[in-house]
């Protein structure tokens, strides 16, 4: 017998699930049914009462409990028991497999569990119980486990095999190791549901590990099936035709009640909505695509393709040659991930909503669970340089959660600075704990002795994995070689990507900081490094903001906090600093900042989200925000007002008052709340974009670099760009759409607390006049137009403002309210 688990793949009652095992799929080894607990009970008893079982914990049931065990399990949604049948023995019942969902099983919490697990119990009994004639036969048991693994990695969405015997088993262990499971931790289990509490060896198995085991494909790809990618293109053309018509780069014509747009080669229909801000909500659904064929130049219809889209219209959108195929690929691997999307982000709106009561894992779960990315952007999820594997592993929608590495470098080459208060000495204790530091400085002592260095002088950083592997390993292999860069390692600690690829949540020990690394994969306009030079400055720009909000009683903490850049780190490699621009790619593959974690700043019974988290839709088309409002009990105005309360209106108090603007968007906000309606927020990502508008606030040394020459003229676009354009257009129509609040109604909602601001504070009328925030009109930046112009460095940091790209004006729907 063999005491584990694994996820569950449902069986419908009444089939059979076909599988190979080491034999052709057109001539499976074994078939699998579900159990029947009346009819299957004297088996199963037979199976699980012997002295081979006895890790199961039911040596001495009798058939009536047998019986109501697998009541129990055939009952339960998240667990399922399956009879595994020998086709090569006429169809004899040979083993028991049960799968189950581990994020509703006794490893809930235990481990870091991500999208895509299943657990498994394999029972393999007696040979003589089986009806092996002539004996036990060589690598049945191997046959048996490689069978229910195909059985479970059958389902697209089950992405890796979890397991967890008896640490004394060792025998299943090895089974376990032979066809791919690496074991990863023990765990006290506590006992449950009838099986005794034990010291399990925690595994996991991925497609690509069963791949290597058993020399199969490793089907990394296996959420890229035709419906899913027609699903994702009929999404993703929607979403282009909208963007890119708000930024007058197509212009659909109407006729008939319905949307038309013609093309070199294609031509497109489709149904639409229009809301202010010139903002299109385009029914996917409705979308008729045609191709012209043949030298007759006839039309026949075709099925949406995003980028035969791309191709056709890129003149139209200003993509040179040399953009072209960069973009192409961009737009590919945004729909390949809507495809995982379509997967595993299956949780409803309201059940996000709701919540499980533990703040963070539901913080994560949400941050792992959003479907569209940035809203403006087309190619929002290129992540150019990762591979299948590096997607499963690294991609917030996964939900995964991995270790760091760590890397100690010279300091000839590198500089730590942090806050006030803070050394070097007293941020590793806390991140690290002594005894992973005590290994640390073993390892970098003993790569010392090899190269003549003194350990003292050198500074500890984490890298992200895959920088580790791909990059610096390679292209600074030379400060490898030289003992300059030494690795030491992997944390203890768990860390979840977040939705900005390169920053990581730590899940073992949410108190612990954030941590945001350097990642050289192109994705969204950048290639995703860490300035060096920017690192310097990072505490001292953050310990200036902190002051200002501290000395400002309209930033009161009950309403917004900073989560502060608290530490930093950069390495300057000589040969490549030497050698590039001031603004270079490789002047960025090496840096770390810590960042204060949210999980220190929210009381009993809040909750923590991410702003862009408002604008995610379920399956259904439900959005969180309004799932939100309902749970709160709230007016959609009251709870609107709140909200605004806590984001906008200290922003445009920063603005009014300090000329400081922040890089608003979705993901460096976090929302907190209690039940469902917003209380404060917390802003994040300071340092490298925030900045002060000319000349008017003093700065102090080291900060001086946030100065931003705008032109007066275009100080108030830092709200009616960042905050009305690029997050409430999209707001809005979410929850008009749902019948909360009307789209006239919402935008006097906001106009208002813009004009409350101003009643409060009479002395700073004229600059918030100046601003221009309630004009008829303003100027439409346009954020894609960077992109198709520039996608590997779409804005000049050096002049982020002299970049932009606009296209005419937009009516304000701010404007006479």
């Amino acid at each position: 017998m063999i005491d584990q688990t694994t996820i569950p793949t449902p069986v419908p009652a009444g089939t059979t699930a076909r599988t190979t095992a080491g034999a052709s799929p057109a001539s499976p080894r074994f078939s699998f049914r579900p159990v029947h607990p009346a009819a299957d009970a004297e088996l199963l008893h037979s199976w699980v009462t012997t002295e081979r079982a006895h890790f199961w914990g039911l040596t001495g049931a009798g058939v009536a409990q047998v019986r109501s065990e697998h009541e129990r399990i055939a009952s339960d949604p998240h667990h399922h028991a399956l009879i595994a049948l020998d086709e090569h023995r006429g169809a004899t019942p040979s083993f028991l497999l049960e799968t189950y969902d581990p994020a509703h099983s006794v490893l809930a919490g235990c481990y870091a569990w991500r999208h895509g697990d299943a657990g498994l119990h394999l029972l393999l009994p007696e040979p003589g119980n089986a009806d092996h004639a002539g004996g036990p036969e060589s690598g049945y048991s191997a046959a048996a486990m490689a069978a229910s693994l195909t059985h479970l990695f059958a389902d697209p969405a089950v992405l890796r095999v979890v397991v967890e015997p008896d640490a004394r088993n060792t025998a299943v262990q090895a089974l376990n190791a032979r066809c791919g499971f690496r074991p990863v931790e023990r765990l006290d289990l506590p006992a449950v549901d009838g099986a005794p509490a034990k010291t399990a060896q925690l595994s996991f198995c991925t497609r690509s590990d069963f791949a290597t085991a058993t020399g199969g494909p490793a089907e990394t790809v296996a959420h890229l099936s035709p419906a899913r990618w027609a699903t994702a293109n009929r999404h993703l053309l929607a979403k282009a035709l909208a963007e890119f018509t708000h930024e007058r780069l197509l212009d659909p014509v109407l006729r008939d009640g319905t949307w038309h747009l013609d093309g070199p080669g294609v031509r497109y229909r489709f149904g639409a909505r229009r809301y202010a801000l010139d903002h299109w909500d385009i029914d996917a659904a409705s979308l008729h695509c045609e191709e012209q064929t043949g030298n007759d130049a006839g039309w026949v219809p075709a099925v949406p393709d995003v980028q035969r889209f791309v191709t056709a219209f890129r003149d139209v959108l200003g993509l040179s040659a040399a953009q072209l195929p960069v973009y192409l690929e961009e737009i590919g691997s945004t729909l390949a991930s809507h495809c995982y999307k379509q997967l595993h982000s299956v949780a409803s709106a309201a059940v996000l909503a709701a919540g499980t009561g533990d703040a963070v894992a539901d913080f994560q779960r949400i941050e792992a669970a959003m479907t569209e990315g940035h809203p403006c952007f087309v190619a929002n999820n290129g992540r150019l340089g990762l591979g299948s594997d590096d997607y499963l592993d690294l991609a917030p929608e996964t939900g995964s959660a991995l270790p760091l590495e760590w890397v100690a470098a010279h300091v000839s080459r590198t500089r730590f600075t942090a806050v006030d208060g803070l050394d070097l000495d007293g941020l590793l204790e806390a991140e690290l704990g002594p005894e992973l530091r005590s290994a640390f400085r073993a390892r970098l002592e003993q790569a010392c002795r090899d190269t003549g260095l003194d350990a003292a002088d050198f500074l500890p950083l984490p890298v992200h994995p895959w920088q580790w592997r791909h990059r610096l390993s390679v292209t600074f292999a030379a400060d490898v070689a030289t003992g300059h860069l030494v690795h030491l390692g992997a944390t203890k600690d768990l860390y979840q990507p977040q939705q900005s690829i390169r920053t990581f949540f730590n899940r073992s020990a949410p108190e612990r900081h954030y941590v945001k690394t350097a990642l050289s994969v192109l994705n969204m306009g950048f290639l995703r490094g860490l300035s060096a030079e920017y690192m310097d400055a990072t505490p001292a720009i953050n310990d200036w903001l902190q002051g200002l909000f501290a000395a400002d009683p309209e930033l009161d903490p009950g309403r917004v906090q900073l989560l502060r850049e608290v530490a930093a780190v950069g390495y300057a490699n000589p040969l490549f600093h030497a050698a590039t621009e001031r603004d270079s790619a490789y002047r960025k593959m090496l840096a770390a900042l810590w960042r204060e974690s949210p999980a220190t700043r929210i009381g009993h019974g809040e909750q923590l989200a991410t702003m862009a988290s408002l604008l995610h839709t379920d399956a259904d088309g439900a959005s969180l925000a309004a799932a939100y409002i309902r749970r709160s009990g709230l007016g959609a105005t009251e709870w609107l007002e709140r909200y605004l309360d806590a984001y906008l209106v200290p922003l445009l108090h920063c603005l009014v008052r300090h000329d400081l603007v922040f890089m608003p968007h979705g993901e460096n906000v976090i929302l907190v709340l209690r039940d469902g309606a917003p209380e404060r927020v917390l802003l994040k990502d300071l340092a490298e974009e925030v900045a002060v508008l000319g000349s008017r606030t003093d700065l102090p040394p080291g900060v001086e670099r946030l100065r931003a020459e705008v032109a007066p003229e275009d100080h108030g676009l830092s709200i009616l760009t960042d905050i009305v354009d690029c997050f409430l257009r999209f707001l809005a129509p979410l929850l008009d759409r749902e019948g909360l609040i009307t789209e006239g109604q919402f935008w006097a909602v906001v106009a208002g607390r813009l004009t409350d601001y101003r009643s409060r504070h009479p002395e700073t009328a004229e600059r918030f006049d100046a601003l221009r925030l309630l004009e008829p009109s303003f100027r439409l930046s346009c954020l894609n137009r960077l992109q198709l112009r520039n996608n590997r460095q779409m804005v000049d940091l050096t002049d982020p403002a002299g970049s932009l790209a606009y296209a005419g004006d937009l009516s304000n729907p701010l404007a006479g309210r």
